[in-house]
């Protein structure tokens, strides 16, 4: 039987192997319960119908619907469900819109064991959690910030940079539309709102410029 004190999580990950990794490291410990896995953010949702957990372990790149997508939609509908996010990528205007969009903490997926169970359990305390190695590139961020360009880099919103990310991958307006269920006239709003704020007039020059600024998820 499990105590009162039990920590309820779901995860959700698309690359198999890094979830039942994930799963079998966290079962070791006792007071962790793992109610269920997603392998994308509409199966994720979907077992959120049936259960609701304390914490969410999630990756923020899945097929389907992004984890920043599914992150608003559980902030706005279960907000005191606390989401934590696993990611290589670790831009600290991503980071911040992350926040903003209801995540309650950010670990890079180098981080280390005990810093996943210290996540787990301050998130569920009440308390945000950034990894050692996030949060020292955050603090090297703001201390180094400075430039026209690069303020205007954390002006960009969650949505804004996935767009940037759809488009170094070859996607055109109509198949991203496809991708974050919006259309394709809002695409094309965000591209232009994105051109203004970074001072570039076309795709090309975007993606160099995202490329120098480490705006691309890995």
């Amino acid at each position: 039987m499990m105590s009162e004190k039990t920590i309820n999580i779901m995860i959700a990950e698309d690359q198999g192997l890094i979830l039942h990794s994930i799963v079998q490291m966290l079962e070791t410990v006792p007071e962790f319960h793992i109610m269920g896995t997603a392998s994308n953010g509409i199966e994720l949702l979907d077992l959120l119908k049936q259960k609701k957990p304390d914490i969410i372990l999630m990756d923020i790149k899945m097929p389907k619907m992004s984890g920043l997508e599914v992150t608003r939609i559980i902030d706005s509908k279960m907000p005191w469900i606390k989401i934590i996010v696993l990611s290589m990528y670790d831009h600290p205007s991503f980071i911040k819109e992350l926040l903003k969009s209801g995540a309650k903490g950010f670990l890079s997926k180098n981080c280390t064991f005990n810093e996943l169970c210290d996540a787990v359990r301050s998130v569920y305390s009440g308390k945000t959690f950034l990894c050692n190695a996030t949060s020292q590139i955050v603090l090297n961020n703001f201390a180094n910030s400075g430039g026209e360009v690069q303020n205007e880099i954390h002006t960009l919103t969650s949505r804004e940079i996935e767009i940037i990310q759809f488009l170094a991958e070859g996607h055109v307006t109509r198949m991203i539309a496809s991708k974050l269920f919006i259309s394709e006239k809002t695409v094309e709003r965000h591209k232009t709102n994105i051109f203004k704020k970074l001072q570039v007039k076309n795709t090309a020059h975007l993606i160099r410029l995202a490329v120098e600024k480490g705006l691309l998820m890995s």
